[in-house]
């Protein structure tokens, strides 16, 4: 689940204790995740952080601290393991925590879009704009 949204990005901030660079791919958040709801499948012991990537002040890779200028060079070129960030710093409680801040977030979106939607048929209903020229 995507945590990008004013609640998930909070809940990111507040609990994260790795550095820029370790919210990529298997780093602290989808470790965590995966910690929490399929322990089972994770081996802690194997887990590789690989923060040191090929970066610029505008380009990095991080989940929420991430650079304004998106590319998709090989993954070859930063990571020996296929890690983009800092598993090491996962947690279940953390995957717990984040994964209920995520779906809060989506909740609150299919609200809003539920209440945009009555806000509109209103709107339509009663002739406004171009809808009313139409009838």
């Amino acid at each position: 689940m995507h945590t990008s949204g004013r609640i998930g990005a909070e809940a990111l901030k507040k609990y994260r204790t790795s550095p820029i660079g370790g919210m990529g791919h298997a780093g602290e958040l989808e470790t965590s995740y995966m910690l929490h709801l399929r322990p089972d499948l994770c081996k802690m012991e194997k887990v590789v952080d690989e923060t040191d990537f090929v970066a610029t002040p505008d380009y990095y890779m991080d989940w929420i601290e991430g650079g304004s200028l998106v590319a998709n060079p090989p993954w070859d070129d930063d990571t020996k393991t296929g890690a983009y960030g800092a598993g090491s710093h996962a947690t279940a409680e953390k995957g717990k925590l984040w994964l209920e801040a995520a779906i809060q977030e989506k909740a609150d979106h299919v609200e809003q879009i539920h209440e945009q939607h009555e806000r509109r048929e209103k709107r339509r209903n009663a002739g406004y704009g171009l809808w009313g020229k139409f009838k």
